[in-house]
């Protein structure tokens, strides 16, 4: 499922999964996955099922099969700390390069993963941000836009909140400005920032749409 629109003359379908397909540069976007968050707060005694690699993954894998994507680009915190690629178990690697395989895929540097250790075990190339094209990939949205480029960021895990018959429901969401959007959170266990935030309010304009993530439908607001 997902809403098509037309931006700086390509084709951008924003995605159900949280995902986003450039069709004419075959270009699949997900960001912050958060790859071993479990191991992480395990290793800090707070114990949370494992299960969270396995659905990012499968999910990963169920979107690159439906788009067939020429090149991944992944929008920062891809992994939820420096040494997660030494936690993990080896057989996540493994299913990742195996999704992997013979496209083109760039992890963008993100706050949890900008010192990642043993990159080599990953088939992908890393970089702080990434320009394509008539745009720029980066994980945290720049206060004033680059060579005019439309940018695609992550970093903030916004979220929506709808309130029908007196009840108030949250959804993962896309934030899209004229020159920029933000991509929700791709992984399991993740959280989110409500768009009405303080934090939020201070870098997102008011002009602005957003397409709320349901369970059965994009919502545009």
């Amino acid at each position: 499922m997902f809403i098509k629109k037309n931006i700086n003359n390509f084709t951008i379908l924003f995605d159900s999964s949280g995902s986003i397909y450039i069709t004419e540069l075959g270009i699949l976007l997900i960001s912050d996955l958060h790859i071993g968050k479990s191991y992480s707060c395990a290793k800090n005694g707070n114990f949370l099922p494992p299960f969270e690699i396995d659905e990012t993954i499968e999910k990963i894998k169920s979107i690159v099969d439906f788009y067939n994507p020429k090149k991944i680009i992944s929008l920062g915190d891809s992994f939820h700390e420096a040494s997660t690629l030494e936690l993990i178990d080896n057989i996540y690697i493994k299913n990742l390069n195996k999704i992997f395989k013979k496209r083109e895929v760039i992890f963008i540097d993100g706050n949890h993963d900008a010192e990642l250790k043993s990159k080599e075990k990953i088939d992908a190339i890393f970089k702080d941000s990434l320009k394509l094209s008539n745009f720029n990939f980066t994980h945290i949205k720049n206060s004033k836009i680059i060579n005019n480029l439309f940018e695609f960021s992550g970093h903030f895990h916004p979220k929506v909140s709808i309130i029908s018959n007196r009840v108030t429901y949250s959804f993962k969401c896309f934030v899209l400005g004229k020159n920029f959007c933000i991509l929700p959170s791709f992984g399991t266990y993740t959280g989110g920032l409500n768009i009405n935030s303080n934090t939020l309010k201070k870098i997102i304009p008011q002009e602005k749409t957003v397409i709320a993530i349901g369970k059965n439908q994009l919502i545009e607001i």
